[in-house]
């Protein structure tokens, strides 16, 4: 299904939590007592004020902070020990990877998480590693899955434990031949949701963090805490039954329409396109989510689809939503300080007979009987998602289900929606279509229909996503040749030249230098290579081809030096240990090309590029003994692997 995809790059890792504050229908009017415009009184709106963490909040509010942390959003990242881990300790569960022969298994040494992957010819081992896993991600509610730390820089790991069917498998996105192993990148939209603020990203990165907090507290919902603490600590109280207390935020002061954007900004995920000058950091409690970021998602004939972190999405939908005159959101029925799994049945059913009455349901006795007299049951049902294997969720949209055919199933996209903006701009749109190709689902309608809204612009103020589609279209060299002479006078404009977190102008950048390179000339794309490397100098992808076309125009020492840095950040990279034992064959230092190349396969032990260059060294050098040595390993041990060897070197 088209839509399976969708949300792949980051929602392998989702806690799954859900819930605010607890207010019942009946109290609906209670939360638009305050109107006007005094929002912007809160301090959390500020620019002011930092975050302080859970712990100066537990010193004040000891009860609520003793529930929160067992909720989904308090139990959401962890470090990866027995004590975080679902994986029963004494289990000896593995994943096998058919695509590529891998096996997964992990374990705990003195109470730490482990990986180890390896692989088989019959029952011999043929290659292992071991891997040390540093990092939780996932209340356990559904699943958990696996973070490495290089040096700051994290990465995914190529398991996750399913807790609800008890199994270990690859993470959404690493099936179906995609398993990236150890080189997906926890970026910073990924982390700005899953993990308490500030979460430690470093500018000019892509996943680099100075330090990782452990879980959503509770200034997620609340707004920096800094103002407030100071306030009570000087002794300056607010009686808050005459007034709000503007330090810090009560979801319940605000009104309803922006309580549920506080929801929204991580139950409601999708295709996320920033507003200009915005980053995923600046969402604070009190604010519309549309002032930061427009959510978007595809839309279908019979439209029963939903992902797994689209809780705000599908309670829309619902009726009971529609009809509540704007008094209903996820506060009506979900309490964020207290895990809704200790809550029961009974509990929910309270919540819709605070709005309905039992006559209304006009099911059979004997079905109501079934199902216990939940209301949930029938009109939540317990449903798999399209985006996350093994998991069940209640579906949010509270209706009377009708289950999909195989054919409804697969119905053709008619729209891509953003959920959260009646009015998105036409730049929003444009960067929508262009990012769901990218991301997603290369779906050519996608390129299609972001070329329509493109043409009918001014190249200048659309340059950015001209760039972007040019990047992501084939066949289109004359395009870009006509307006390279414009791009060549941007590279002074202050406009593209500014860095960001969402290093927008060091992508910019980069897809002109690869257009260059690509349509051009090597030696011009050099200086927009190096122009993304200084605006995102942690960005070890644009280090990397900037070495790579270094190299191409014959300054290989440079490009030794800046690929040995990448390499000593993040050694699991096998493309930079190939291509550096590439560069030093090239410079005749044998010795070091043979230590690269063999690093190279060290992590990956079918990387063909690896073995044809050690097979070139081996007969540069002469070493005919170990080519033979080589070839008979290969041919042992992966005989697909050999006959593609054996075509190239022929």
């Amino acid at each position: 299904m088209r839509w399976k995809s969708l949300l792949k790059y980051w929602l392998g890792i989702i806690p799954f939590c859900v819930g605010w504050i607890y207010v019942s229908c009946q109290k609906s009017d209670e939360d638009n007592s305050e109107k006007g415009d005094d929002f912007h009184k809160w301090w959390a709106l500020g620019d002011s004020l930092s975050y302080v963490g859970i712990e100066s909040c537990k010193n004040c509010h000891y009860e609520i902070y003793s529930t929160f942390v067992h909720t989904g959003m308090g139990k959401s990242f962890g470090l990866a020990d027995s004590s975080k881990s679902a994986i029963p300790v004494s289990e000896n569960q593995y994943v096998y990877d058919s695509h590529t022969g891998f096996y997964y298994r992990p374990y705990f040494k003195a109470g730490n998480l482990w990986l180890h992957e390896f692989r088989l010819n019959g029952s011999d081992t043929t290659y292992n590693l071991h891997v040390p896993v540093d990092f939780i991600i996932g209340s356990g509610h559904h699943t958990n899955s696996h973070i490495i730390n290089l040096n700051g820089y994290l990465f995914q790991a190529p398991f996750t434990y399913y807790t609800q069917s008890e199994r270990l498998d690859l993470p959404p996105g690493f099936e179906e031949g995609n398993n990236s192993r150890y080189s997906r990148p926890i970026g910073i939209e990924c982390m700005s949701c899953h993990n308490a603020m500030p979460t430690g990203f470093i500018a000019g990165s892509e996943n680099k963090y100075s330090k990782v907090p452990l879980g959503i507290d509770c200034e997620r919902c609340h707004g920096p805490g800094s103002g407030h603490v100071n306030k009570m600590l000087s002794g300056n109280f607010t009686d808050t039954s005459a007034s709000p207390d503007y330090s810090i935020v009560n979801p319940k002061r605000l009104p309803v329409r922006l309580r549920f954007e506080l929801c929204q900004r991580c139950h409601l995920q999708g295709n996320t396109v920033l507003v200009n000058g915005k980053s995923f950091f600046d969402f604070r409690p009190g604010m519309k989510l549309s002032d930061v970021m427009d959510i978007y998602l595809p839309k279908y004939e019979n439209d029963e689809h939903f992902i797994m972190a689209s809780h705000a999405d599908r309670l829309s939908q619902s009726n009971c939503f529609t009809n509540s005159n704007g008094k209903m959101d996820c506060t009506t029925c979900h309490n964020p300080h207290i895990s809704s799994r200790s809550l029961g049945d009974a509990f929910f059913n309270e919540k819709c007979a605070s709005c309905h009455s039992d006559n209304e349901c006009r099911e059979k006795t004997t079905i109501k009987d079934k199902k216990n007299n939940s209301c949930v049951s029938c009109h939540m049902p317990i449903s798999g998602s399209i985006d996350i294997p093994h998991v069940t969720i209640h579906d949010h949209k509270i209706a009377v289900h009708k289950k999909l055919s195989n054919s409804q199933k697969n119905e053709k996209i008619i729209a891509l929606i953003s959920i959260n903006n009646a009015n998105p701009t036409l730049k929003s749109r444009i960067n929508a279509y262009l990012q769901q190709y990218e991301r997603f689902e290369p779906n050519n309608w996608y390129l299609d229909s972001a070329y329509l809204l493109l043409s009918s612009v001014n190249k200048m103020e659309y340059m950015r996503e001209w760039i972007h589609y040019l990047y992501l279209k084939k066949d289109i060299k004359n395009s870009y040749l006509s307006i390279l002479p414009t791009i060549r006078n941007l590279i002074t404009d202050s406009t593209y030249t500014f860095s960001s977190w969402s290093n927008e102008n060091a992508w910019f950048w980069y897809r002109v230098a690869h257009l260059t390179e690509t349509h051009y000339s090597t030696t011009e794309a050099l200086k927009y290579y190096k122009k993304a490397v200084d605006l995102a100098p942690f960005h070890y992808e644009f280090q990397s081809k900037y070495a790579v076309a270094l190299a191409k125009n014959g300054q290989v020492r440079e490009a030794i030096h800046i690929m040995e840095n990448v390499h000593s950040e993040i050694p699991y990279l096998y493309e930079v240990s190939n291509n550096l034992g590439y560069l030093h064959l090239m410079e005749k230092d044998f010795q070091k090309a043979e230590t690269f190349l063999l690093k190279s396969l060290e992590m990956n032990p079918i990387y063909i590029k690896a073995y044809s260059n050690l097979l070139l060294l081996y007969n540069h050098t002469g070493q005919k003994s170990k080519i033979e040595k080589l070839l008979d390993k290969i041919k042992k041990e992966m005989p697909s692997l050999y006959n593609e060897i054996n075509s190239l070197t022929q």
